[in-house]
């Protein structure tokens, strides 16, 4: 891949530069605990098929532009999750519990060993942005966990009601960052994603942090982006 014209790596989130420290994005750390009762007990598909339907809630909820907001929607989710699963004696003091605990906790996602030692290397030869399919709290995690500072742009879906898909994201980020689209490359770990990237006019990398052997697209594949460094 030729890197002489290009100015900026733009990057998503989730799957790229972290993943849910539990596994799941909606099991949060202290999930387990805050639900917890003798009298209780559930099967993962139960769980499962919660979660999908508290998903399909607010996945229609467009719009989320404050961290108030992000957790007072958390809050639909977890009793949509508490009802489905049929959950005894619901009552707020649990649901805020566990919205608080996926809105506020800065320990929710877990960064990969490589990200800040590979970021020090590529902003300096490089404008650095996210795009990311996601809500307010992330941005706040960024800056607690010092990374935050290696971005120039910092773009994320719910803030402005839009999905990478859209393309509006990618342009507001190439516009705050001064630059035209084939001068930037976008990481993702979604092959619809980075197809939008492209039609956008940026070059697509698809990265697989998993390194699944049999993973294949049209698109270049990295596993880590400290291979970034090295093109």
């Amino acid at each position: 891949m030729d890197m002489n014209n290009i100015k900026a790596i733009l990057f998503d989130s989730g799957r790229t530069l972290n993943v849910p420290r539990t596994g799941h994005w909606f099991i949060t750390p202290n999930f387990m605990k805050i639900i917890a009762r003798e009298d209780f007990t559930y099967s993962n598909e139960d769980m499962d098929k919660a979660m999908r339907i508290a998903c399909e809630h607010i996945n229609k909820i467009l719009l989320v532009k404050t961290e108030e907001e992000e957790y007072l929607m958390f809050k639909e989710f977890y009793e949509i999750v508490l009802r489905e699963i049929k959950y005894p004696n619901i009552n707020n003091e649990i649901i805020e519990l566990l919205a608080r605990d996926n809105v506020y906790n800065d320990d929710k996602f877990f960064f990969f060993d490589d990200i800040e030692p590979s970021l020090n290397v590529l902003k300096d030869k490089y404008l650095l942005g996210v795009v990311s399919d996601t809500w307010p709290s992330l941005e706040r995690v960024f800056i607690n966990n010092d990374l935050r500072k290696y971005f120039s742009t910092f773009v994320m879906s719910s803030v402005y009601a839009s999905y990478k898909a859209e393309k509006i994201l990618f342009k507001i980020a190439i516009e705050e960052l001064g630059i035209k689209p084939e001068e930037a490359i976008f990481v993702d770990d979604s092959e619809s994603n980075l197809e939008a990237a492209e039609e956008f006019g940026m070059i697509p990398i698809l990265i697989d942090v998993y390194n699944s052997q049999k993973l294949t697209s049209k698109y270049p594949i990295i596993h880590s982006i400290s291979e970034l460094i090295e093109k």
